[in-house]
């Protein structure tokens, strides 16, 4: 299923969707409109299952990628048993279909895989363990596949009916999931296939039942969840999806949730503009930069920062706020890494630019070891004290027993949680930089549930 906006009408959102017939067959494309602003705000349908395509469609469901004009939407699914794709093409005046036959056939009668469209919208990659990966070029602008290659896997994952996909954001790594290993695939290599690497094969069961590696999604931050099977409780991370090989850093079981769930669902990349240039370029949007980053800190003085900055950048400034590191204090590099002066706060900022403008995103880091973190206020209001307060996304905690492992929930002002991970023993950290501005709770608890404190948190980013 995916559920896109219109390209006019912001209250209005159309749902492509598959109905389960039978065990393992799927029948028609169907089609529903919502208008959220209608009935004051409760909102209605507009329209209901309208069949776009009848065929016997392959579970591997649905996908979506802008149009190279930035506005209209392709929607991508396969007919089973086939080598035929079928693409959707919702516009301002309506919605086509259309159809193409290219590269190997399907030949899995059970086996569950996933679709999915590179970030950039430049290739289509199929997987699933009976007919292994499938990768095609994709012209944005026409909705046609070309260049088909079929990497063929032989392994004991055949006997496998379920498998995982997911892209690195600058669309270079390819990552397939065949649940009990993780393979990396490198979409610049002139061998796609020879470029395979394992990455990662399943730990055993931390959380709940099997151990495994299963559905991927990319991340707004750059980084790759993937969640096991059988609906556990754990929900693994890879730290670096744009590193070759290990460097790509997958954590299984890396967080630990309060209830079992199943599905971690595929969305479009929403970051995704006009094909500047090209023939669909007619609608005069551009390409303006957004800037975004993330760090990680190294031994000693040293932090990796990584740019997930969208909308088709073409130059990096890095300025990281240490003037005694002389001609080292900046870098033109995507990635790049840094070595501090000394330890304490810097306030690190990226400026990403193209031709039609650019955009700046500033944060304080905190370098050093424990013992240079900033100082804990004295404490007051419990044993456990949470700094500094506001914040710019940074939260470092004091009073939790040494030895102690501590598990952090994050809860907005209505009490809705956004989100729960183990961390360090003892005085810790937790990043809230990716929420949004407002007052959050943070509630630290040990090892039997016990609780160490709760504290409100402003967070005030720059």
């Amino acid at each position: 299923m995916v559920l896109l906006p219109d390209p006019l009408d912001t209250n209005v959102f159309h749902f492509f969707h598959l109905p389960l017939v039978a065990p393992f067959l799927i029948q028609d494309i169907l089609h529903t409109t919502v208008d959220l602003a209608a009935n004051n705000g409760i909102g209605t349908t507009l329209a209901k299952n309208e069949i776009v395509v009848s065929d016997t469609i392959h579970r591997h469901g649905l996908h979506a990628v802008r149009h190279a004009n930035g506005r209209d939407w392709w929607i991508v699914a396969a007919k089973k048993f086939s080598n035929r794709y079928y693409f959707i093409l919702l516009t301002p005046q309506g919605i086509q279909s259309n159809y193409q036959e290219i590269g190997a056939v399907d030949t899995g009668e059970v086996a569950g895989g996933e679709m999915l469209f590179s970030p950039d919208g430049s290739k289509l990659a199929r997987f699933d363990s009976q007919d292994d990966l499938k990768v095609f070029d994709f012209d944005r602008c026409t909705g046609t596949l070309s260049n088909p290659i079929h990497v063929k896997m032989q392994s004991e994952a055949d006997i496998e009916i379920l498998a995982g996909l997911a892209w690195s954001a600058d669309s270079r790594y390819l990552y397939a999931a065949e649940n009990r290993r993780l393979l990396q695939f490198d979409a610049s290599a002139s061998d796609l296939g020879g470029s395979m690497q394992v990455v990662a094969t399943a730990d055993p069961p931390v959380c709940f039942l099997s151990g495994s590696i299963g559905t991927m999604e990319l991340g707004p931050d750059g980084m790759i969840y993937c969640r096991p099977y059988n609906g556990q409780k754990c929900l693994h991370r890879m730290k670096h999806p744009e590193r070759a090989g290990a460097a790509c850093t997958f954590e299984q079981n890396y967080y630990q949730l309060e209830y079992p769930f199943n599905g971690l669902p595929h969305f479009p990349n929403f970051r995704l503009g006009p094909i500047d240039g090209s023939p669909c370029d007619t609608l005069g949007l551009d390409n303006h930069p957004l800037a975004n980053w993330r760090y990680d800190r190294t031994p000693g003085l040293g932090v990796d920062f990584t740019s997930v900055s969208w909308y088709n950048p073409t130059d990096w400034h890095w300025d990281f706020g240490d003037p005694a590191s002389g001609t080292a204090n900046s870098s033109a590099e995507k990635h790049p890494s840094h070595t501090y002066s000394a330890p304490g706060p810097y306030e690190v900022c990226l400026t990403v630019s193209n031709q039609y403008g650019s955009d700046t995103k500033c944060k304080t880091v905190w370098v050093g070891t424990t013992s240079s973190l900033p100082p804990a206020p004295s404490q007051g209001g419990g044993d456990v004290t949470l700094w500094p307060n506001p914040t710019t996304g940074m939260v470092y905690w004091s009073g939790v027993p040494e030895g102690e492992p501590v598990t952090v929930r994050v809860f907005d002002a209505l009490g809705r949680l956004r989100f729960s991970l183990p961390s360090a023993e003892g005085r810790g950290e937790v990043d809230l930089s990716a929420l949004h501005d407002g007052m959050y709770f943070v509630v630290l608890t040990g090892r039997e549930g016990q609780a160490f404190g709760s504290k409100a948190v402003v967070l005030a980013k720059k």
